[in-house]
């Protein structure tokens, strides 16, 4: 599905329009050219991530109550899979209904950008 951007993610503002395609349930790809990022949905691995999407983000995402609109994040695969880090600080927002995306970077919250998976499984 075609999602045209309206927060860029960071280092890269020039792509306008992204590709999001289910890998397998809660794991995707987006895409864009030779650009490609590996998503995970936070829900499959934190139940404790929450944060608030501040009034200017909403405003060029098109939020408000009635919005269909779900997160992800991108990950880092690496050997072994245990191994691969997500990006808990800057989440991807799709407003499934306007079929618009984009990044937020949450710089009040406690999340980081490369943290492990290994954190959030357990018997790991």
């Amino acid at each position: 599905m075609k999602y045209k951007v309206v927060l860029p993610i960071l280092g890269f503002e020039n792509i306008e329009e992204f590709d999001l395609e289910e890998i397998e349930p809660n794991f995707y790809k987006l895409k864009s050219g030779d650009v490609s990022f590996t998503l995970i949905n936070p829900a499959i691995v934190r139940n404790d991530y929450v944060f608030e999407i501040d009034e200017e983000s909403q405003k060029k995402l098109k939020l408000n109550e009635k919005s269909n609109y779900f997160v992800l994040n991108i990950m880092i695969i690496n050997k072994p899979f245990i191994e691969s880090t997500v990006n808990f600080a800057a989440p991807l927002i799709f407003n499934n209904d306007k079929k618009i995306m984009g990044q937020v970077v949450l710089d009040k919250y406690p999340y980081s950008l490369t943290d492990p998976l290994s954190n959030y499984v357990k018997g790991k």
